[in-house]
C-alpha cells in the first residue's frame, strides 16, 4: 500500500469522514475495512432493522385503512420475500461502495473478499 500519513481501521460511523478531512488537510490516507462499507449500522444493524420495522408499520396501516375511511378491495398480505429483498436493497446499496464515489476515492475488492479504500488527495 505504501507510504501514508494516516490509516483508518473500519468505515462505521467516523472513518469515512475522518478519511475525508485528513485528505483534505493534504494527507494520504488508507483506510482498511474487514468486511462491509459502511460498518455494522449501515449493513446489518440500525438500516436493515428499519427497512423491516417500515414494512411492517405499512402493512399495519393498511389493515387499519377502514379506520380513516380508506377501502382496500381484499385482506393485506406481506410477502416476506418481497420484504427482505427491499432490506437487502437498501443495506446492499452501501457494501463495499461509498455513498458518494469521489475521484479521491478508489475501492478495490481483495482476492481475500476484503474491502480496502486508498484515499488520495
Amino acid at each position: 500500500m505504501g507510504d501514508h500519513d494516516a490509516i483508518i481501521i473500519g468505515t462505521g460511523q467516523s472513518g469515512p469522514s475522518l478519511a475525508r478531512r485528513l485528505v483534505a488537510a493534504g494527507q494520504k490516507v488508507a483506510v482498511i475495512e474487514r468486511k462491509f462499507f459502511g460498518g455494522t449500522c449501515v449493513n446489518t444493524g440500525c438500516t436493515p432493522t428499519k427497512t423491516l420495522v417500515a414494512s411492517a408499520y405499512a402493512a399495519y396501516l393498511a389493515r387499519r385503512a377502514g379506520d380513516y375511511g380508506v377501502t382496500i378491495g381484499g385482506p393485506v398480505g406481506v410477502d416476506m420475500k418481497a420484504v427482505k429483498a427491499r432490506k437487502n436493497a437498501v443495506a446492499g446499496a452501501s457494501s463495499c461502495t461509498p455513498r458518494r464515489p469521489t475521484p479521491s476515492c478508489n475501492v478495490r475488492r481483495t482476492f481475500t473478499q476484503r474491502c480496502q479504500s486508498s484515499f488520495r488527495r
